[in-house]
């Protein structure tokens, strides 16, 4: 008999300490949500990284265009990687957390205006450009690639260096665009 009343009260027991813990447990699971911000910050940057490849292997392959006409897909992958890297900047808590890249609004000002006038061949100086920009961002792309610690935060050090980098192209495609 006491048998059967000590194992009633274990069950009675287990259970309210099942209806005290599981709420508890839902609490701090729901407090404690800040981890699935991060997932999405990292794989915002993830898509960021390959959008940059992206537009890369198109920078790469831009000295090699015959005419103005080749140099669409840098316009497409330049939109493509400006987009998503101003999503990243807003995720990462704005421009005072995440420089902007404002070589891209000039590098794609700079092929707008050679495409301008139609199809036609490149210019060697427009090359020679061409060339130059690919070399300025693969120094880029090296530092972005590494912009982002595991936890998700931005490395400050890689991003002062890729602003700076920035700046420099910038100012060589202003200069050009000038010309």
């Amino acid at each position: 008999m006491w048998k059967q009343k000590l194992m009633r009260k274990a069950i009675l027991y287990g259970i309210v300490l099942l209806l005290i813990l599981w709420p508890l447990y839902s609490l701090k699971q729901m407090l404690t949500h800040r981890g699935e911000s991060h997932d999405a910050n990292h794989l915002l940057f993830q898509v960021s990284v390959f959008q940059m490849e992206v537009l890369k292997n198109y920078l790469d392959e831009a000295p090699q265009s015959k005419s103005t006409h080749d140099l669409d897909a840098v316009k497409q992958a330049l939109y493509s990687a400006s987009y998503t890297h101003e999503r990243l900047v807003l995720a990462a808590g704005g421009s005072e957390e995440l420089t902007g890249l404002s070589f891209m609004d000039h590098l794609s000002q700079f092929v707008q205006r050679m495409q301008l006038g139609g199809t036609r061949a490149l210019k060697p100086d427009e090359i020679q450009t061409l060339k130059e920009t690919r070399d300025q961002y693969d120094k880029m792309y090296d530092i972005y690639e590494k912009l982002m610690a595991s936890n998700g935060d931005i490395v400050s050090s890689q991003n002062a260096k890729l602003a700076e980098l920035d700046g420099d192209l910038a100012a060589f495609l202003r200069k050009k665009g000038l010309q």
